[in-house]
């Protein structure tokens, strides 16, 4: 039987798929919403003292758990916490909803990676920032796995992290901008707002760099900020807000001066 799927994911055999819109939006909050997620779970979790209570745990097979910092220095180190689980369900969220993600094929003339092709490489490396986890200089207190990663494997970590980003910022820039005459590239209500989160996903993460290899342990008190977790945030929030318009989240609530999306 033929089947023709449209914009709200309904089919002429009326069969309920999940549509572009929702998947869209599904993509989004999950962007939105991770760190902040991250730091309350792991922060409830340890409130409570879940780990030591025998409702929860068998107290006879397990070591005492001491937590540590709510707020750590990245949220990639979240991994080894209360909320690895959380951390790890969502990335591949997203990879898997990446994988399914087509979007619209690529038009004669145009330059650049078609929708299915980048975000099949965004899923990739959402998958390789899962399988190879973040390194620590010190050792990790409050670490439930069994290991810490290397310092290779870090590397690796922060290069998959780097590139899963670069591709959400050209997704943001470049194929959530693009028309179907190419002559409005860039012009529609909101491609103001997609260059906007390509532009802060972009900055954030060269922010890290700088901070990671010039920066880092020169100034104590930058330091106890934690400006990676920060900025890794502020990445995927806008991440978050550049999935959620192209899902058609009505942002007409925004201030004037924030109206990026007319």
């Amino acid at each position: 039987m033929n089947t023709k799927n449209n914009e709200t994911g309904s089919t002429n055999d009326g069969v309920a798929i999940i549509s572009y819109l929702r998947l869209r939006k599904t993509i989004g909050w999950l962007g939105v919403s991770l760190p902040f997620t991250l730091l309350i779970v792991n922060f409830l979790i340890n409130r409570f003292n879940v780990l030591n209570r025998a409702f929860f745990i068998n107290p006879k097979c397990s070591m005492v758990y001491k937590s540590g910092n709510q707020w750590k220095s990245s949220i990639s180190h979240y991994y080894y916490s209360t909320a690895g689980e959380l951390f790890t369900g969502v990335l591949i969220a997203v990879a898997l909803f990446m994988f399914c993600y087509k979007g619209h094929k690529k038009r004669r003339g145009e330059k650049g990676l078609s929708d299915n092709a980048l975000t099949n490489l965004t899923g990739i490396f959402a998958l390789g920032v899962v399988v190879f986890p973040t390194s620590s200089e010190e050792c990790i207190t409050d670490n439930l796995r069994v290991f810490l990663s290397s310092e290779c494997t870090g590397y690796i970590h922060f290069t998959m992290a780097s590139l899963f980003f670069i591709c959400l910022a050209i997704m943001s820039m470049v194929n959530f901008r693009r028309t179907a005459d190419q002559v409005s590239f860039g012009l529609k209500k909101q491609h103001k707002l997609f260059l906007l989160c390509g532009y802060m996903m972009l900055s954030s993460l060269a922010l890290i760099f700088v901070y990671s290899v010039w920066i880092e342990g020169s100034f104590r008190w930058l330091d106890n900020c934690n400006p990676v977790f920060c900025l890794e945030a502020i990445a995927l929030v806008f991440f978050g807000i550049s999935w959620l318009g192209k899902g058609q989240v009505d942002f007409s609530y925004l201030p004037k001066k924030l109206h990026l999306i007319k």
